[in-house]
């Protein structure tokens, strides 16, 4: 079996908090759990919030409100 997750330890993601805040932390650790029907990847971060799914964290600030804002955006 073959991971490929996103992000390693010490790379930088940007996500949305328990705040519902923008927030940027550090990759402390990696979490791969595997299903009968699919894999999911969580990374554990150094900041307050413990962990993150890979689909809400992201590379850059730009790409963490590009994901935010997309539906109004479109709208407009």
């Amino acid at each position: 079996m073959q991971v490929n997750n996103k992000y390693n330890i010490g790379d930088k993601v940007y996500f949305i908090n328990t705040e519902n805040k923008a927030e940027c932390s550090v990759v402390k650790a990696v979490f791969v759990y595997v299903y009968k029907d699919h894999t999911s990847v969580t990374y554990n971060l150094e900041s307050g919030m413990s962990t993150v799914d890979e689909e809400d964290a992201f590379a850059t600030e730009r790409d963490l409100k590009e994901h935010v804002f997309k539906d109004l955006i479109e709208f407009v």
